[in-house]
């Protein structure tokens, strides 16, 4: 017998059932349905007399031998919603059931059962309804247990990736939430990997009538502060839907809606959702194919133009600690997005981390051009977003990339706009760096995993750190000030807030720690690029 649910068909082949020989006489259309209670019955009249869900145990000595009594009696028992009958040969028929009692289950496609041998009535209905009744108590501690384990989520602050990742785990599926633009907003799956869950999900085909329900999947609706926020979908790709499914999507539709009613809670789920997107592509984890369905998902369409990459950084110290970099891009994101998209042109903005990955639609090539005073007018689009939020722009080094033609050229693309939005975030302030052209700092960051260069920079800088106290931290200031301004004292000395001559002694000293001459050009070279990569890479 199943622990959660009994059918027409499991309950034939229980042992205590076998015993009485059944046999299925009419009705096999019906056997899946399931059974909620075993319902010994020889009256005539069942009028208010069920629930629904019955299997119906009979003599049919009640029944009668008149054929439309027979089958007003089957009718009537479809119409109190039982789901089969079974009737003990030797009473009222002693080898075949009438053929009209047959012949109306047939045509109502409603199981009905002869038992050739003798069977007791009550020791069936009491050991399968205690089964039954177990099973109840055990379907609904199941449902205890989630709601336990969903509450602590939401307290402890959990995203909604985690709610669903839960729900997935205890019903063996897939399970999404999509908002009520039907946008895919996030998922969970213990089972499927991402990029099957979304095909799946995109593959739905809703009822008109009914707009809660789809082949192969089930929903509950997620309420916000008394309005439809969208709906929690299970997709019954591995595990067959029971009766815990719609019990655990009803615990992760209030969990999920208790979570979006926090502050921020649904600006940091859509940021992170368009995020995950857009650093899995760049990271190569993604295919370019599936990236764009992914996209479209989230309301960027699979017909677009030239596609141009985007990305920033938050400088060290720029967000306040209790605050956090995906909480601060979270309130930023929305007008971002809205300042950057060109009428009728989408865009999609993600953030990771204190990173923030985006891709706008540039139209068909040649509409626009594609050149610096374009990339300047982002630029300042994105500036004005970040003075109308009372921050300061140098806080956030932007970078912006050369237009891409599919999604396959996109995903080098946005690494190269990373790498150059992180080198300028550790370096000197600018409106916008060209992620279209490799400068020194990219380079450094794409070869950030080789041993070496580390290496490198702590042979020529090492003395230097290790000098006691502040003073080695002073010189390295210094130096780096120094090769900045390109060798420029004055300029050197205006920047660090010091007189020359203090100046003087300090490049005197940091000639005389590292043993070298700031006068010759590989020197400097090689310690322009030691500091560089102690910047980037230290950091």
């Amino acid at each position: 017998m199943a622990s959660q649910s009994l059918t027409v068909s499991e309950f034939i082949e229980l042992p205590i059932v076998k015993a009485g020989l059944p046999e299925l006489v009419a009705g096999r259309e019906g056997l899946g349905a399931e059974v909620r209670w075993v319902h010994p019955l020889d009256v005539p009249d069942v009028s208010d007399l069920l629930r629904g869900g019955e299997m119906i145990l009979t003599t049919g000595v009640s029944i009668g031998e008149d054929a439309a009594a027979q089958r007003r009696f089957v009718r009537d028992l479809e119409a109190e919603g039982a789901v089969g009958i079974a009737v003990e040969l030797g009473f009222a028929w002693s080898r075949e059931l009438p053929k009209a009692l047959v012949d109306e289950a047939n045509r109502r496609h409603i199981p009905m059962v002869a038992f050739r041998r003798g069977i007791r009535f009550v020791e069936v209905s009491e050991v399968v309804n205690g089964n039954l009744l177990d099973s109840g108590h055990a379907l609904a501690r199941r449902g205890e247990e989630l709601h336990r384990s969903l509450d602590r989520l939401v307290l402890e602050g959990e995203a909604a990736e985690s709610i669903l990742a839960e729900v997935s785990r205890r019903i063996g599926n897939p399970v999404v939430l999509e908002d009520a633009r039907g946008e895919l907003v996030a998922l969970g799956s213990v089972t499927r990997r991402e990029d099957e869950v979304v095909d799946t999900w995109s593959g739905l085909k809703w009822s008109d009538r009914n707009p809660g329900e789809a082949e192969g999947a089930m929903a509950a609706a997620v309420m916000v502060r008394g309005r439809s926020w969208g709906r929690v979908i299970a997709l019954q790709t591995d595990a067959e839907f029971d009766r815990f499914t719609p019990i655990a999507l009803e615990r992760a539709s209030v969990a999920v809606g208790l979570g979006l009613m926090r502050g921020g809670e649904e600006a940091e789920l859509r940021a992170r959702s368009r995020g995950n997107l857009l650093f899995e592509l760049a990271a190569g984890l993604m295919e370019p194919l599936a990236a764009a369905r992914r996209a479209s998902t989230l309301g960027f369409p699979r017909r677009h133009g030239q596609l141009v990459p985007v990305a920033a950084v938050w400088r060290t110290g720029a967000i306040e600690d209790d605050l956090g970099y995906e909480k601060a891009w979270a309130s930023l994101l929305p007008a971002i997005r809205a300042a950057m998209a060109e009428p009728d042109r989408p865009a999609l903005l993600g953030s990771r981390g204190n990173c923030v990955l985006g891709v706008l639609d540039r139209g068909t090539l040649g509409s626009e051009p594609d050149d610096v005073a374009s990339r300047e007018r982002l630029a300042r689009r994105f500036a004005g977003v970040l003075n109308r939020h009372e921050i300061d722009p140098a806080a956030v080094a932007l970078a912006i990339g050369g237009a891409a033609g599919s999604w396959e050229e996109l995903s080098p693309a946005l690494v190269r706009a990373r790498f150059a939005a992180e080198a300028g975030a550790a370096g000197p302030v600018r409106a916008w760096h060209d992620a279209s052209r490799t400068e020194i700092g990219q380079l450094l960051l794409s070869m950030r995993g080789t041993p070496e260069l580390l290496q490198f920079s702590d042979e020529r800088l090492g003395p230097l750190r290790e000098l006691p106290g502040e003073r080695g931290r002073d010189l390295l200031d210094t130096l780096e000030a120094y090769l900045h301004s390109g060798g420029r004292k004055t300029e050197t000395a205006a920047t660090l807030e010091i007189e020359r001559q203090s100046l003087y002694h300090r490049l005197a000293r940091i000639e005389e720690v590292l043993d070298v001459d700031l006068r010759d050009g590989d020197t400097i070279l090689a310690l322009h690029l030691a500091v560089m990569i102690r910047r980037l890479l230290h950091h």
